[in-house]
Formats: C-alpha cells, structure tokens, sequence
C-alpha cells in the first residue's frame, strides 16, 4: 500500500525564521504533523484574496478544534465539509441533480463540482441559497472572503 507524502499535499510558505504549513484534513493530522516536526500549532488568515498568510487566532480555531472558517459578508454564508449543516445541504445538491435529466447550466455547474465534493468541498450561500461550489483553497480568492485555517509553523534550521 502507497503511504502518503503530507508534504507534497501541503502548502508550504516560507518565513524568515520559519517554514508555515497548511491544507491540513484534520486537527489531528496537524497535532501530529507539528509533533513529528518539532512545529506549533498556528493559526494563519487570508484576508486580502490572495494566498499571503498572516497569522491571526481571532476564530479561535485551536479552542475549537477547527481547521476551516471562511466569511464573506452578511449576505454570504460559507459551509466547509467539516461544519454543521453541510451534509444537508450537500444532499439536497445530490437530489436536485438526479431529479433533472436534460441538465440546464446552473445544473451542468453544480454537477461539475462534484470533484470538488470529493475534495475539500464548500459551498457558498448567498442570501440561504446556493451561490457556488468549490474548494476550500479556492475559498481563499473568492471576492471579500476572509480564510482561517490551522497551520503548523516549523522552525527552519540554523
């Protein structure tokens, strides 16, 4: 069985004194990455649409055991694959999909997302109703969305 370069997965960003990584699947998977690499535990924002981290624990995201938050606005609601409620949504997704058979494009779109499902998936409400589908490192170029993730910062060697 092939195991897995979590690094490879990961995305790497490098700091003065410092390598910060993120794209964890889990709290856990990041606890444990931090410990096999003598890192710490950080929590890092995207606050300018770009993929420029800063570190930023105003979420909390360590306190309660997240790896994932996004916000966009107050007619925006971002939902990660890991949050309360995405499962619902995801399903009724899956059920609209299958009840059409000639697909329109809004259809076609939803359906093209499925890998995206299968990733790391989020799904974007505007105003209670589906506005989009995508990635959770998508999520970080969306138009005036705020990203926190869990990251782990590494020590470089002197």
């Amino acid at each position: 069985m092939e195991t897995e370069n979590i690094v490879e997965r990961l995305n790497k960003y490098e700091f003065d004194n410092s390598n910060v990584y993120t794209g964890f699947k889990s709290v856990g998977e990041a606890r444990q990455f931090a410990t096999e690499r003598n890192g710490k535990l950080v929590e890092v924002g995207f606050l300018d649409g770009n993929d420029n981290p800063v570190e930023d624990d105003s979420q909390n995201l360590i306190a309660e055991n997240k790896y994932y938050k996004a916000f966009a606005g107050p007619d925006y609601k971002i939902i990660h694959s890991s949050d309360e409620g995405f499962q619902e949504v995801a399903d009724k997704l899956k059920e609209r999909q299958t009840e059409i058979t000639d697909k329109s494009p809004d259809e076609k779109y939803f359906s093209d997302a499925d890998w995206q499902i299968k990733e790391d998936a989020v799904i974007v409400l505007f105003k209670g109703e589906i506005e989009n589908i995508t990635s959770r490192e998508r999520s970080k170029y969306l138009m005036h969305t705020k990203v926190y993730e869990l990251a782990v910062s590494v020590p470089k060697s002197e």
